[in-house]
């Protein structure tokens, strides 16, 4: 009988200590998640690839339950050698906590691998100087149009336009890399200018494609605008029905042996070509 006094005794002693234990461990934690904290916020809305600056940045005390993983405490840590050092990765709003998973490092004995956001591909375009210099840069929002020639129905010639993709952030125009200084003089000389841009790999296969069958142009977006527009091609005869009617050609038979295959070759073409607009633009 005094045995199983004793038994409980211990027990219940083990129960309450380990009670104890407990309770001071769960409120160790409280009180660590709830100790303050410094995390560096943006002080203004930064748009995807702009190089962050401390005046762009500011810090914040919060809770440590609310600081976000990841989360950077020194506005120091965006500088190497008292040089700005990393881009935004995605567009950060102002007074959101910057983490380090949205941000990237510049490094120009990399190249542009590094700055292509996560899950892209980079795409190289060759633009006319004219067409880019002084209204492309990188960092900037693009769309991709391509103009296509096709033969419909009718057998009769038609050109459209259509949208191949929309939003694209552009990492690089000619040698100058989004977040590094431009190079002007360089841009003045050239006649041609490429432009990579990050993409999807189903945007690359759509503008391969486009870029093979027809022209491609590039125009730029507000940095703010994220929307997209419904894509339906337009056609030659949308804009002017008279410079339509001059534009078609009946196709017809040649005595000439040379001609009849020109044309053969032709009509497969823009065979081809119809087909990538009701697979791609149609949908």
């Amino acid at each position: 009988m005094k045995k199983n006094i004793l038994f409980v005794i211990i027990f219940s002693l083990l129960s309450a200590a380990f009670a104890s234990l407990y309770l001071y461990d769960s409120g160790q934690k409280n009180k660590s998640m709830s100790e303050p904290v410094k995390t560096i916020v943006a002080a203004q809305k930064i748009g995807q690839g702009e190089t962050i600056t401390y005046d762009m940045l500011k810090e914040k005390i919060v809770p440590k339950q609310y600081a976000q993983p990841k989360y950077i405490s020194d506005k120091k840590d965006f500088y190497i050698d008292n040089n700005p050092y990393f881009i935004s990765a995605v567009q950060i709003e102002d007074g959101e906590q910057i983490t380090s998973s949205k941000i990237i490092p510049v490094s120009f004995s990399n190249g542009i691998s590094n700055i292509i956001p996560e899950g892209k591909r980079a795409i190289t375009l060759i633009f006319d100087a004219m067409e880019v210099k002084g209204i492309i840069s990188a960092g900037n929002k693009v769309d991709l149009l391509s103009i296509v020639e096709y033969e419909n129905k009718n057998r009769d010639s038609e050109e459209a336009a259509c949208v191949v993709a929309e939003n694209l952030l552009v990492l690089s125009v000619g040698s100058h890399v989004m977040g590094s200084v431009n190079n002007d003089a360089e841009m003045q000389v050239s006649v041609n200018i490429p432009v990579t841009l990050s993409v999807s790999v189903n945007q690359a296969q759509k503008i391969i494609l486009a870029q093979e069958k027809g022209t491609i142009k590039i125009i730029l977006r507000a940095l703010s605008d994220n929307s997209s527009q419904q894509n339906i091609p337009v056609k030659i005869n949308d804009i002017c029905e008279d410079a339509a009617q001059s534009g078609h050609y009946k196709i017809k038979e040649s005595d000439d042996k040379q001609a009849s295959l020109n044309m053969k070759n032709m009509q497969k073409r823009q065979k081809e070509v119809n087909d990538i607009l009701n697979k791609y633009y149609r949908k």
